[in-house]
């Protein structure tokens, strides 16, 4: 119910907010892009905006300086990864998608949109689970960024295990990322590196507030 609630009250927001002005796409694309070089990333699973989310294809030209771009595709109930290219055909729920291209690939990070997220890092969407099936049906574990034109965070643990969790969230006011576990020397050294300019790390230990 606590999901339920949340997702309603952001969908509301969401519905009544302004549309994006292009600084604040701009600061998006480019805290996204930091990483991806930071990543090395060389293939991008980006997303074709609805009218409330953030518009990174109309950046394209600039990730395509650093790497190659892909987009979800609408597969049944799940999701299968098409290359980035025109026209773009209304499918259901009103999301434009390019033409299948049935190409077979790996992605090295995901830019991912979302209703909110919570403590855990983990991504409250639209509730028709088509993330979380896709990226729960992978056996290897791209970088996950989630982005939204709001900040749209829950203090309380309020998704289940299936919900897709990322490494980072980045909206026009806020930028959060996950601190992995001190045993995990090697994502420690990575993550460690944006203390200085991320605004939150996610440290939080058991029963304490983030």
């Amino acid at each position: 119910m606590q999901k339920t609630h949340f997702r309603e009250l952001q969908k509301i927001r969401l519905k009544q907010h302004k549309k994006f002005y292009f600084k604040q796409d701009f600061r998006i694309f480019k805290e996204c892009f930091k990483l991806i070089k930071k990543f090395k990333a060389r293939k991008i699973l980006i997303f074709i905006p609805l009218d409330y989310e953030p518009n990174l294809i109309k950046f394209r030209h600039l990730f395509s300086k650093k790497c190659t771009l892909f987009v979800p595709f609408m597969q049944d109930k799940s999701l299968k990864i098409v290359k980035l290219r025109l026209p773009f055909v209304k499918k259901r729920f009103g999301i434009l998608e390019p033409m299948d291209s049935f190409l077979k690939t790996k992605i090295d990070l995901a830019i991912i949109p979302v209703i909110g997220i919570d403590r855990d890092l983990k991504r409250i969407g639209h509730g028709q689970g088509f993330y979380d099936r896709f990226f729960g049906n992978l056996n290897y574990k791209p970088y996950i960024i989630f982005t939204q034109s709001i900040h749209a965070f829950s203090e309380r643990k309020i998704t289940q295990k299936h919900d897709v969790s990322g490494e980072f969230y980045i909206n026009p006011y806020r930028k959060y990322y996950r601190k992995e576990s001190k045993n995990d020397r090697t994502n420690n050294c990575i993550y460690s590196r944006y203390n200085r300019s991320w605004n939150r790390i996610f440290s939080c230990q058991k029963n304490q507030r983030c």
